[in-house]
């Protein structure tokens, strides 16, 4: 009949960083439970006069009271400064029970229900997420930092309850019965004076208040956390040494004399490639386009990525455009700056011209687009199938690699085959043809288009027969001497990067040529 275990789990409630608001369990010589409820600080004394629960599981749902002839109604239940966080709704065997919490504290938090688990899920400006409420059986878990942010917006206790009874056999010795009286918590332990059916039993009844922190701890505007604005390598000093210097836009100098002994906004700031990764491997969150990074509609920063080792930021763009975290991502690829920014960034920024970049894979996304465009004027469908499903992302992961890792390799072989050979429009293909080949591919398929179009009859398909060529030797499980022959015949002695670069400029020039073969009306403006 001890009730050590529960009494400990109470007491702890509240200081990890996952709070229990519901919890039961019932079997196993046990009856126990754990409630929670939102109380007003000016009435502690009286929740506290007595052990009790100051409302049932199953409150705060809106009706009507009558009272000296007047019906009145009302939209909630709570009782005397006491109201629901968790509200527990029943169906009587109808349908199944299942367990809510209160609206407020979903808006307040912006939270969203995740349809797999039903966790909800707490989104942040920077386009991450952390489970805010786990349902987890019979238990109710909330992440402790975001209810005491809504107690403290509110200026609400949050008030919990524990009600355990354990059971033990006949002749156990009775436990010794106690009071807890606190300026924040009352507990009680009953053993009862007559035991019902020889079974001894110890009831732990009571509850404790965690009061609101101040209302600036709320986390929201206007009580968010003071902006952190890290700093960036910008240079070397004459020893070589790396020289660093805040983000924060206001302590940086611009063209109208503000902070002129400090560096420029518009200073440049270099990162490795690599920085990007992350963002490519997203592309449902994230983008990556000629000249910019975004996440969603949440945040999006100019970036100078027309370089072939590096990426390039103004430092006041960094501490402007980029969330907190985001910034202490980047700062994890920093390189001292050993170069100048791009051509296409120059006329960009400081001539206000508009530039096309020079990078061959931002080329290559410019005129994929529109060999499809012209493609469906002409014929009236597109020559690439637009990817679907799981794939549906894939035009947003074609990119040069980011470094000459053997992965990187492949996944760009992957990429590059999946949207100019598997993406051919081979049903539509086939309607051009007057004939049927049997067994014929796709590849083959557009060959024999372009030999009856006249105006394509100078183009082969031979590039993208090499492309599967090295996609069929890319894919398989075991790489022997084959593999290596294959690149060779294809890129030489060259590999990773400048392999890939090689083999998507061959492509840009098949897609200009076929671009340039179709009738000026039907390119593209």
């Amino acid at each position: 009949m001890e009730q050590d275990t529960q009494l400990q789990l109470f007491r702890n409630l509240g200081n990890g960083a996952w709070t229990i608001l519901k919890d039961s369990k019932y079997g196993d010589g046990i009856s126990f439970g754990i409630y929670c409820a939102l109380g007003d600080p000016g009435r502690r004394s009286k929740f506290l006069a007595d052990p009790g629960w100051d409302l049932r599981v199953t409150a705060g749902a809106p009706g009507f009271s009558q009272g000296g002839g007047e019906t009145t109604y009302h939209r909630d239940w709570s009782d005397d400064g006491v109201e629901p966080l968790v509200l527990q709704r029943e169906f009587h065997g109808a349908r199944e029970d299942y367990v809510e919490i209160q609206q407020e504290f979903r808006l307040f938090h912006n939270l969203a229900v995740d349809r797999q688990t039903g966790n909800l899920i707490k989104p942040h400006d920077d386009g991450t997420e952390e489970v805010a409420v786990k349902f987890d059986g019979k238990q109710v878990l909330v992440r402790t930092r975001l209810i005491k942010q809504y107690m403290a917006a509110r200026q609400m206790d949050l008030h919990l309850y524990i009600d355990s009874v354990v059971y033990g056999s006949n002749g156990d010795a009775m436990p010794e019965e106690w009071v807890i009286e606190t300026d924040d918590t009352r507990l009680e332990l009953h053993t009862p004076k007559r035991v019902p059916f020889d079974k001894p039993f110890s009831r732990l009844l009571g509850k404790k208040i965690l009061p609101p922190g101040p209302i600036e701890t709320s986390g929201v505007w206007p009580f968010e956390a003071p902006e952190e604005y890290p700093e960036f390598i910008i240079g070397e000093d004459e020893h070589g040494r790396p020289v660093r210097f805040t983000c924060d836009p206001d302590q940086l100098a611009d063209y109208f004399g503000k902070n002129s002994e400090a560096p420029h906004y518009l200073t440049p700031v270099h990162f490795r490639k690599e920085v990007l990764q992350k963002y490519y491997d997203r592309p449902e969150l994230y983008s990556v386009s000629d000249g910019g990074v975004r996440c969603a509609a949440l945040w999006s920063c100019r970036i100078d990525n027309d370089h072939a080792d590096r990426v390039i930021v103004f430092l006041g763009d960094l501490g402007r455009d980029l969330p907190a975290s985001e910034r202490d991502y980047w700062r994890g690829f920093m390189i001292t700056p050993d170069a100048k920014i791009s051509e296409t960034n120059f006329r960009r920024s400081f001539l206000g011209q508009f530039t096309d970049p020079k990078s061959v894979d931002l080329i290559f996304k410019r005129r994929y687009d529109d060999v499809n465009k012209a493609w469906s004027n002409l014929y009236g469908w597109p020559l690439f199938r637009t990817p679907e499903g799981p794939d549906k992302h894939l035009f947003s992961r074609l990119r040069l690699p980011l470094n000459d890792s053997q992965a990187e390799f492949e996944s760009s072989i992957r990429v590059l085959t999946q949207l100019l050979v598997d993406a051919l429009n081979e049903k539509q293909i086939d309607s051009l043809l007057s004939n049927k080949e049997p067994n014929e591919r796709g590849i083959s398929k557009l060959g024999r288009v372009f030999a009856q179009e006249e105006h394509l009859r100078e183009i082969d398909v031979t590039v993208l027969r090499s492309l599967q060529e090295v996609r069929s030797k890319v894919t398989a499980h075991r790489k022997g001497s084959d593999y290596e022959k294959v690149l060779d015949k294809n890129f030489g002695d060259r590999r990773g990067r400048e392999a890939i670069e090689t083999l998507m400029q061959d492509l840009l020039d098949w897609l200009s040529e076929v671009l340039e073969s179709l009738p000026d009306s039907d390119r593209p403006s």
